[in-house]
């Protein structure tokens, strides 16, 4: 199956299954939903400790799954059981301080040399995708969280749709604007963007009761998730880049692994949780 295949086979399927998840499925806090995130993040969070292994970090998966689904996944129990004190704030704590002293109890020499390369990689994933992915989970505690959610949703991956034909169409000469990522072109990333943003002002225009945005305030929402979606491709790309490695893994066939599906709305769902918040007058905090 080609790339182009694969691209509208998910576009088709994919998507609209999801969206339906999400409209659908509210039963336990949308524990389908949130149930799916965790266990992407966590198989995303592998990944990650796969591509620092690459670069010669010794890394337990396990540990890496755990660290990465843990944070979203406490997150979720707070909602679940109304325990707003179970904070994900003290698993990182408690993350840090087992990593940190797990390492004083090597028998050779010659082993702490991976306590360097070894704890990076447990903190950045701690960081990405564990603090990201919570808020990802966060996005069901706001108001009209079904049609905020797929929004979310719509936003980003369209954005991805919308920068990969349109740099197939017309980004020929382009190209190579950043080493990252030499096949990118400025087209593409043009018509994510201004994707992006036509996807939030409409929504705001056609539905106003679930999207309380003036135009300029969806405007302003599409571009920061437009810009914020190409910058975690981007990022990822860089790790991989940095590792030699063309995909994160090969679950996703034309697509790579998980984390490459999901760069993009790690990247940017704690702008939109915020930014949206921010907008439309709702807490923050």
């Amino acid at each position: 199956m080609t790339n182009v295949q694969n691209r509208i086979l998910l576009f088709i399927i994919a998507l609209p299954a999801l969206a339906l998840i999400i409209l659908f499925l509210p039963y336990g806090h949308y524990a389908a939903i949130n149930g799916l995130a965790i266990l992407v993040i966590g198989i995303g969070a592998m990944e990650t400790g796969g591509i620092f292994s690459r670069r010669g970090a010794s890394v337990s998966l396990r540990a890496c799954f755990i660290l990465g689904a843990a944070p979203a996944a406490i997150t979720y129990a707070g909602y679940l059981y109304e325990a707003p004190g179970l904070s994900p704030v003290f698993f990182f704590i408690a993350a840090a301080l087992i990593l940190l002293a797990r390492e004083i109890f090597h028998h050779r020499e010659e082993d702490f040399q991976q306590v360097l390369p070894r704890l990076g990689a447990y903190f950045f994933i701690l960081l990405y995708p564990g603090l990201f992915g919570v808020y990802v989970v966060r996005l069901t505690e706001l108001p009209n969280a079904e049609a905020v959610f797929t929004l979310f949703v719509a936003a980003t991956y369209l954005n991805d749709s919308c920068a990969w034909l349109t740099g197939v169409l017309w980004g020929k000469h382009t190209r190579n604007i950043l080493v990252v990522s030499p096949n990118k072109s400025l087209v593409g990333f043009a018509g994510g963007f201004f994707a992006s943003i036509i996807v939030v002002a409409g929504c705001s225009l056609i539905w106003p009761r679930f999207f309380p945005l003036s135009l300029p305030r969806a405007a302003v929402l599409g571009a920061a998730l437009g810009l914020t979606t190409i910058f975690g491709d981007l990022a990822e790309s860089s790790l991989k880049r940095s590792a030699g490695v063309k995909d994160s893994g090969a679950l996703i066939p034309g697509r790579g692994g998980l984390l490459d599906s999901i760069d993009s709305p790690l990247f940017n769902a704690p702008v939109f949780f915020y930014l949206f918040s921010v907008l439309t007058g709702g807490p923050v905090f």
